[in-house]
């Protein structure tokens, strides 16, 4: 009992931090929202929504699933989406009708599309928008070979691996107070590629393979952005910049905060270029960090983001193990699903590798009988 009482006002505690220095910034901007744009934003900076629902190792949702997503409700979703997928400008579904061309059963499969609605909370306009740019920017990155099935390691050249093992874009290994993953960006992701399209693709990699999980889709993802101790030595890319805010917009992954951890004026012009190039939703979902490395760890600590799991040091100094052991994670479920079956359950029963639920076949989503 005393547990739970602890854990509980523990709980309060983390609210009462995340309201109350959320309401002295942006407050200002934020009262020309509608009040139901309000309460998603609130609600996206607490997670409080993760918290009352109920997820598995694999990350599919258990009990709680019919309380918000009712069956009527993804039904006329999907039903929408279709509508509003034709009611496009024909030059803003160029590649999304390419894609339809190519193949129809995967850009109407249910899971595919389901993505896209739960990155929208259900508008199927915003949703048919974010899947026409998807299809855009991933002809530009991948080419029309690649345009209808998912993204594997295997399709990244080498100077993408190279930049993807930099560590400078990261998936934590401990999730938020919302039960929410944590995506941790290293010094504004510079410095860590050659061409600019090798950070794009790597970006493209890890948030649409996080995509393929129930949990990510429902409950959205929280970012956070170190960019202390020093400035980039070759400055700053702020194509790259431009690019990464459109592909945030054109990813099937609902972003609920954004931390931009900072210590010095460069860097702060850095974050409000940035905020004038993504949405308004994420602009309004913008909490600016100050301070030292101390500083930053307690801030986060005290709204709920597991600051113990940043893999960076006081000096500055990056960590990539954890980072190398999820990439090589990803590797061995991507050749886990295209062995033979015989092959493949001998993997398992020598435990080579770990559980492949939920991850995407090359020919595109199928929902399969349970």
């Amino acid at each position: 009992m005393h547990t739970m009482a602890t854990f509980s006002n523990i709980t309060k505690q983390i609210i009462n931090n995340i309201v109350q220095w959320a309401s002295e910034l942006n407050t200002k901007a934020e009262k020309d929202l509608t009040q139901c744009e309000q309460v998603r934003v609130w609600n996206d900076l607490s997670g409080d929504e993760g918290r009352r629902r109920t997820f598995g190792a694999d990350g599919k949702e258990l009990f709680s699933d019919v309380l918000y997503e009712p069956a009527d409700l993804v039904r006329d979703a999907l039903t929408d989406l279709t509508i509003e997928m034709e009611k496009l400008p024909r030059a803003q579904r160029k590649a999304l009708d390419r894609a339809l061309k190519l193949s129809p059963e995967y850009v109407m499969n249910r899971s595919f599309c389901l993505k896209f609605l739960r990155a929208e909370q259900f508008d199927a306009r915003l949703a048919a928008v974010r899947m026409a740019l998807h299809f855009e920017e991933k002809l530009i990155l991948f080419g029309e070979e690649k345009l209808t099935r998912e993204i594997m390691l295997s399709d990244l050249d080498k100077d993408d691996i190279d930049c993807l093992n930099t560590g400078y874009l990261q998936v934590l290994k401990e999730l938020d107070f919302g039960n929410r993953k944590v995506i941790f960006y290293y010094k504004a992701v510079s410095d860590c590629y050659k061409q600019r399209e090798n950070l794009l693709r790597s970006f493209w990699y890890v948030m649409n393979t996080i995509s393929a999980g129930e949990d990510v889709q429902k409950l959205g993802v929280v970012n956070v952005v170190y960019n202390l101790c020093g400035f980039p030595e070759k400055g700053m890319d702020y194509e790259k910049s431009r690019r990464i805010a459109k592909l945030v917009k054109a990813i099937p992954v609902r972003f609920c905060s954004f931390y931009p951890c900072i210590d010095s004026r460069a860097w702060a012009v850095v974050v409000d270029t940035f905020s004038v190039l993504v949405s308004k939703y994420l602009r309004f979902r913008f909490r600016v960090i100050k301070g030292d490395h101390e500083w930053v760890l307690l801030k986060l600590k005290s709204i709920g983001i597991p600051s113990e799991a940043l893999p960076v040091t006081g000096s500055g100094e990056l960590l990539v193990e954890d980072h190398m052991a999820w990439i090589q994670d990803c590797k061995m479920k991507e050749e886990t699903a295209f062995e033979p079956p015989c092959k493949r359950s001998r993997a398992v029963r020598e435990n080579k590798v770990g559980v492949t639920s939920g991850l995407i076949p090359q020919g595109g989503f199928k929902d399969r009988p349970q």
